[in-house]
């Protein structure tokens, strides 16, 4: 029988590439932030020219995007098994703040972007206290 090494405790492999869990935990709120900074770039634009606020409103919300995702995750990684609500709180409010705040620069009425806030923020944390629950050892099997 042919004998094949074990891939390394912690890593994974995905077509021949070694990915490591820091990489993704790296990876994932970068993009998130420079997606979230020119998302928020755009609509404060209206569609009209490039000036530097709007380069500087999405540098730094990109910037304070990334930093939130990766400190929320990093947090959440180590309370892993426990304080499921804690999480998930953070989550929706991360998520909810973030989509009100979008929202809140195509200057719709203000009642709009907190009540999409709110759903959006909900509806996160609904799923990720879901998620973090049915993968603990809480759950009922």
């Amino acid at each position: 029988m042919a004998q094949h090494a074990a891939p390394a405790p912690g890593r994974r492999t995905t077509g021949g590439v070694a990915l490591s869990p820091t990489s993704a935990a790296v990876v994932v709120p970068v993009v998130t932030g420079i997606a979230y900074g020119f998302w928020a770039a755009s609509i404060d634009r209206f569609g009209g020219e490039v000036t530097g606020g709007n380069i500087a409103l999405g540098f730094v919300t990109g910037i304070i995007v990334a930093a939130l995702c990766f400190g929320i995750h990093h947090w959440s990684k180590q309370q892993a098994g426990r304080h499921f609500l804690a999480r998930a709180s953070a989550w929706g409010a991360f998520a909810g703040i973030a989509i009100g705040f979008l929202h809140s620069l195509s200057d719709p009425a203000i009642l709009w972007s907190i009540m999409l806030g709110l759903v959006v923020g909900a509806s996160t944390f609904v799923g990720t206290y879901y998620r973090y629950y049915s993968a603990s050892e809480y759950a009922p099997v």
